[in-house]
């Protein structure tokens, strides 16, 4: 059995449950229960019944499971009831006549009367019958067994398992009714169709059908939960008298229904180990207590369903796609009988539904347009996709699934930073540089692409040194892009990064870790040299330091001078602070024949090898393009010892 077609992670679970009854599926969500019945004319006949909130009680944990046994007791006999009276008044009159009880009852009750007459008692037989079946009768014979054992766990698990096999003797004995076959069918259609539901897809027969009828919320895991969890507890009760075994287990029967209650619940919205296993043995028993339904039985839990989420009026579905009350008019109160009933109703759910992928997605890309933002629909769809989870292809494939509440609130919150000029990156918490993933954050620059132009040249550099083991200083990391890329790249290369800010350093080890490269990177916190031991030395020194002219700052779009670290952006009054430094302390700490490459601005170039030469550590440097064609790296050398 394939649990991940039961235990869907992409499912959305939902408070709708439901029920199979003769003919028919009952569904039941938190403010109305809907009864669909298949009619022998092949019309479906639709109720719906407001229900009362959930009261206080039936909020506390434990508590609300006993609530929950006892109202689905009775809610379950009242519809199965429900089911069967529709059926018999549409019946012709010589097949539907009322038995003479029946008949009596409406005489000296009056017809509601009568009706809840019928439905005490038969709530009344069931749990008698019950008692008498599940606790009475296996613990008074199990009792024989004392001449075997004394052990009281012994007695009470024996008596545990008598139990349970009653219960799979008695729905394989009745399996076998045909009327209870057809039951169970709709039992399967049922959790079909609430699968369909939950995972979002369109609510029609061809959707559900690719489902299992088996469901972790199932009223029969829920018994097995109850069979299981009373077979364990019993055993620490010892052995009293028949009326003490009696007692005791009507009296936790409410305590084993609450904590049943919860597995359930738990069961419905979590896919892990401990949950697949306790809900083993329900699955099992589903095998047997549903069945694989046809189309027809599809139908009705999907109208059953539509009805529950509001999308349908209470009355008469004919199989040939007339309504009497069961769709929406159009302007001139006509239906449109020549459709299905799936093609004709006005399914706003899918249409409307602002939950859906579809219609959330077109609202994000929508507001950044307004907002003038340079790529609307790129962004809406990669931050759809850092809150998802979803791939880009999936926004297309899963557009008709419905985003919980918490997913679209999120969804709808980062839309609103990107329309206020927050930059992408530091809503999704990524950007991709040299081919690899990084974490960014408001306290380092954005990689963007310009600087892969620098690490090009380092790594050309690299394999032309024909060095074994290269070691590389990062200067002025940031979010670690540079040096991370480097030693990815060369895997026999150690690289030293350091950065002013611990932040931003923070963030640089937190990539190498993403990169694998922790274990050839160290860290230094410093501002520039400070941050080096005096006698450190590198084969390649590299750094794309701050170097945007402090008056210019504020003329960047908002996107950068309000969002991106100023610490990494401004170069000072001439934008040269930084590589004055560089220019004056990187041969110090170059090996002979090391390598110093820089990023700059595309009109530094003459400017930073005219420092750089003034010293006179270097060779005469060169200044490289980029693709563009703009000055972007300068790159100098440190003489070698003269051989």
């Amino acid at each position: 059995m394939d649990y991940s077609k039961i235990f869907i992670k992409d499912a959305k679970p939902t408070k709708i449950g439901g029920q199979a009854v003769m003919e028919g599926v009952m569904m039941r969500g938190e403010d109305k229960q809907a009864l669909a019945v298949r009619l022998p004319n092949g019309d479906i006949r639709l109720e719906i019944e407001d229900m009362k909130g959930p009261s206080k009680v039936s909020k506390v944990p434990f508590v609300r499971g006993i609530v929950s046994f006892f109202s689905s007791l009775v809610y379950g006999m009242k519809t199965l009831m429900r089911s069967t009276r529709i059926l018999e008044e549409a019946m012709p009159e010589d097949e539907g006549d009322s038995s003479k009880l029946e008949e009596w009852l409406d005489r000296k009750f009056g017809n509601r009367t009568a009706w809840n007459v019928m439905l005490t008692i038969s709530v009344l037989i069931s749990l008698l019958i019950t008692i008498a079946v599940f606790v009475i009768f296996p613990t008074y014979s199990v009792n024989v067994l004392k001449h075997v054992t004394k052990n009281s766990i012994l007695l009470n698990l024996a008596e545990g398992i008598l139990r349970l096999l009653i219960f799979v003797l008695y729905v394989l004995l009745i399996s076998k009714m045909n009327d209870v076959r057809r039951l169970f069918r709709y039992h399967g259609a049922e959790h079909k169709t609430i699968h369909c539901y939950e995972n979002g897809l369109e609510l029609t027969p061809e959707n559900a059908k690719g489902f299992y009828t088996l469901h972790p919320r199932c009223g029969t895991s829920f018994v097995m939960f109850v069979l299981i969890i009373s077979l364990i507890l019993f055993s620490f009760l010892g052995w009293p008298n028949l009326v003490w075994r009696i007692a005791s287990r009507l009296l936790l029967m409410p305590v084993i229904a609450g904590i049943s209650y919860e597995l359930l619940k738990w069961a419905g919205r979590s896919d892990n180990v401990v949950i697949k296993v306790l809900s083993w043995p329900g699955l099992m028993m589903q095998k047997l207590t549903t069945g694989e339904p046809d189309e027809d039985q599809l139908e009705v839990a999907i109208v059953s369903l539509r009805a529950v989420l509001g999308e349908l009026e209470p009355g008469i579905i004919s199989a040939s796609g007339d309504t009497a009350g069961a769709e929406a008019r159009d302007a001139d109160g006509e239906a449109e009988a020549e459709e299905s009933i799936f093609d004709a109703l006005d399914n706003k759910r899918y249409d409307e539904d602002v939950a859906m992928v579809r219609n959330l997605v077109r609202e994000g890309r929508k507001k950044l347009q307004v907002a003038g933002v340079s790529n609307p629909d790129g962004d809406a769809d990669d931050i759809f996709c850092y809150v998802t989870g979803f791939t880009h292809n999936e926004i297309i494939t899963r557009n008709t699934e419905l985003l919980s509440e918490s997913d679209m609130a999120d969804y709808r919150e980062r839309i609103l930073e990107r329309a206020s000029g927050m930059p992408l990156q530091y809503i999704t918490r990524v950007q991709e540089f040299m081919g690899l993933p990084f974490r960014v954050n408001e306290n380092v620059l954005i990689p963007r692409l310009d600087t892969e132009v620098l690490v090009d040249q380092v790594l050309g550099i690299i394999g032309g040194m024909e060095l074994e083991h290269p070691d590389v200083l990062d200067m002025c990391t940031g979010s670690g892009a540079i040096g991370v890329s480097i030693a990815h790249m060369v895997p026999d290369a150690s690289v030293k990064m350091t950065d002013i800010s611990e932040q931003a350093l923070a963030t640089a080890m937190k990539n190498a870790e993403l990169n694998g490269v922790l274990e050839r990177s160290s860290f230094a916190l410093g501002n520039m040299f400070s941050a080096l031991r005096s006698d450190e030395q590198f084969d390649i020194i590299v750094s794309n330091p701050p170097y945007i002219k402090s008056d210019i700052i504020e003329t960047l779009a908002p996107e950068v001078k309000d969002h991106e670290p100023r610490l990494a952006l401004d170069g000072g009054e001439d934008g040269l602070d930084a590589y004055k430094v560089i220019a004056n302390n990187a041969a110090a700490h170059l090996k002979d024949g090391g390598v110093l490459a820089l990023e700059i601005g595309y009109d530094q170039g003459e400017a930073v090898v005219f420092l750089l030469e003034r010293t006179h550590y270097y060779k005469p440097a060169a200044i490289i393009k980029d693709l563009a064609g703009k000055n972007r790296v300068v790159v100098a050398e440190k003489p070698g010892i003269p051989s």
